[in-house]
């Protein structure tokens, strides 16, 4: 183990004692290391007996404090990465690979909670989704809050993992001309096959349609057919495509029989670090540095030394890179790493924040009957070919097991080119009550999944569950991030405010009407028996089916997702644009930016399939390929 850092093995004092120092060796008998503890299996006293999970899981996969303390004293690493969700991965898993010995610390402001996606886990976990987990490290403007669509933005998930524990797991693939305002140099990149390839097997994409279970089977077909022939016949106007939904949900191995498993970055990110433990141990790698429950504050640059980072400031002390060396990748997320910006840079004070984007929601659901001329009903176990010979052109659905689709829709406002798209969710349950486990598990979008007031009663009916994202308009000059500083918390002094334009409203209409048109194209010749969920309003989930549609104010979920642009990449006589083609923010060197923060314009595709791709691209520029 000679060949590690001391502070990568069981830490020690590295201050010679005063004896050492002036040449003379002290007095008595040297105290040799002890070869096991002294006190161990209840012998011969009692052992801790309330241990913390953060102490217990810190022995195995996390910094210690002794350990940390000699990380703050003498530590030298190559990456040090601010947060634990996808961009972190996806920047350490290839740097990893290009260079096996690159020395990285990634540092996680919360502590390690959840496992894997809570989806993954048994069907009570599903309480933990929002509420408590979800903080808003800003200060939301009134303007906002006043708006009856938005009301705030949704916040982030402070523990190991991030948001990856929670999210919806959609990979869309963003064509060029979906990626508006983008500089040359990320149209580029992204031009690349081995771009799209490289994220999508780090995240185990997989297309709906070929999700190799019983749930996501014949439905599956069915629901993809009725919107690929309504485009086709222009029964949606402004629709552009569609598509089996692209969903992280593939299989962790290629032998694994669980075919449904969604993606989240506590499992791989350990993986990681296993691997290069074994690789540290035969001298042919790094080992992979963990610390949790550490707040990343800011940082300070060199002004005399081209601006590289010397000191960052963290809720567990100073780490200091003297040699300014030491590449700071910010990793947790557009806010967060926008405040940092405007906290540790003055070049930033005219550029981080002035642009903000994101998606706003709308939420509709509706059913129709399964009626005898196009679905047939078949037991478990059964042949389908033999019921499809005798049913031709029906679609064989099983009468005793849940089946879920998965499509995704997307396309246009004509008068903006703005963009939206819709995720739905079809769902046939002939057993509420027992299906629950299955339905929660496998999902598509369990924050827009039918609720079990909406599935008991629907037995013999298709339940379409539709949720569209509408981007919000790049050019608003009302939505920004902007310094607070009556707030004395340089981790919160922000103030956030999202508005609306008439290019937005626009969209949303146009999104809404769309949605719609969607839904009818799928119930196809039951269009005239659809029904519509009405919420009652109560907020407790009851509401009743009815013919006439919702009107918008039901439709409209408050509250942005997928925050981006506060930080985009554009050339330097942009005033506004915060970082160069290389991810640097003007007025420093050796800072990285990787997120939806970085986007010119958010686009209306789910974003994290394309951030991690750029952010893998960020470790392919900075770090050499070493053999």
């Amino acid at each position: 183990m000679s060949h590690i850092p001391d502070y990568l093995k069981t830490p020690h004092s590295i201050s010679p004692s005063f004896h050492f120092r002036v040449g003379e060796k002290p007095k008595g008998s040297e105290v040799a290391k002890p070869e096991q503890p002294v006190n161990e299996f209840g012998y011969p006293r009692p052992g801790i007996q309330s241990p913390t999970p953060s102490a217990a899981t810190a022995a195995h996969y996390f910094v210690d404090d002794a350990t940390w303390s000699a990380i703050l004293d003498h530590g030298d690493f190559d990456d040090v990465v601010v947060g634990s969700g996808h961009c972190a991965l996806a920047y350490v898993d290839e740097a990893l690979k290009r260079d096996p010995h690159r020395k990285i610390l990634i540092l996680e402001r919360g502590g390690f909670w959840l496992p894997e996606h809570f989806q993954n886990l048994p069907l009570p976990f599903k309480m933990v989704l929002g509420g408590p987990s979800e903080t808003f490290p800003w200060t939301l403007s009134t303007k906002t809050r006043r708006i009856p669509e938005l009301g705030f933005m949704h916040g982030s998930c402070p523990f190991f993992g991030g948001r990856s524990t929670f999210w919806s797991a959609w990979c869309p693939t963003p064509t060029p001309d979906l990626m508006r305002s983008y500089p040359e140099s990320m149209m580029k990149t992204a031009e690349s096959p081995e771009f799209w390839k490289k994220c999508k097997s780090l995240l185990r994409v997989t297309p709906a349609d070929q999700i190799s279970d019983q749930i996501f089977a014949e439905l599956q077909i069915d629901i993809d057919d009725a919107l690929k022939r309504g485009r086709e016949e222009g029964k949606i106007p402004t629709a552009d495509v569609t598509e089996p939904a692209p969903l992280a949900v593939g299989r962790t191995t290629p032998t694994s029989t669980l075919a449904f498993n969604k993606f989240s970055t506590p499992g791989p990110l350990l993986a990681l670090q296993q691997r290069q433990t074994v690789l540290a141990g035969r001298k042919q790698g790094s080992p992979l540095m963990i610390a949790t429950d550490c707040v990343v504050e800011r940082f300070h640059v060199d002004e005399d030394e081209d601006h590289a980072v010397t000191v960052l400031e963290t809720s567990r002390g100073d780490l200091c890179f003297p040699n300014g060396k030491t590449n700071l990748i910010l990793a947790a997320g557009a806010i967060p790493a926008t405040t940092m910006l405007l906290n540790s840079l003055e070049s930033m004070q005219t550029r981080a924040g002035k642009r903000l984007t994101g998606h706003f929601l709308s939420h509709i659901v509706a059913r129709y009957p399964m009626n005898n001329d196009r679905y047939v009903l078949k037991s478990y176990g059964e042949n389908y070919s033999s019921l499809q010979s005798a049913n031709k052109e029906k679609c064989g659905i099983s009468k005793d097991r849940l089946e879920i689709a998965a499509s995704y829709v997307s396309g246009k406002d004509p008068k903006s080119d703005h963009q939206y798209h819709i995720q739905v969710t079809a769902i046939h349950s002939p057993h509420p009550e027992s299906d629950a486990e299955d339905a929660g598990r496998e999902c598509p979008d369990y924050a827009a999944a039918a609720s079990a007031e909406q599935l008991k009663g629907s037995e013999k009916y298709i339940v379409l569950v539709c949720a569209s994202l509408g981007e919000l308009d790049e050019n608003n000059t009302n939505s920004w991030v902007k310094r607070n500083p009556q707030d004395p918390d340089v981790t919160t002094n922000v103030k956030l405010q999202v508005t609306l334009t008439d290019v937005d409203h626009s969209l949303w209409d146009v999104m809404d009407k769309a949605t719609f048109d969607s839904i009818k194209v799928m119930a196809q010749s039951e269009a005239a028996n659809l029904e519509y969920w009405h919420d009652s309003g109560s907020g407790d989930g009851s509401g009743t089916w009815k013919k006439t549609k919702p009107d918008s104010k039901q439709n409209r979920v408050p509250g942005v997702v997928h925050e981006a642009s506060t930080l985009y990449m554009g050339p330097k006589t942009d005033p506004h644009a915060a970082v160069d083609e290389m991810y640097r923010p003007y007025g420093c060197k050796n800072v990285y930016v990787t997120g939806g923060a970085i986007f010119p314009a958010a686009g209306s595709w789910n974003p994290t399939l394309t951030m991690c791709g750029y952010a893998q691209d960020l470790a392919s520029k900075i770090v050499p390929q070493k053999s």
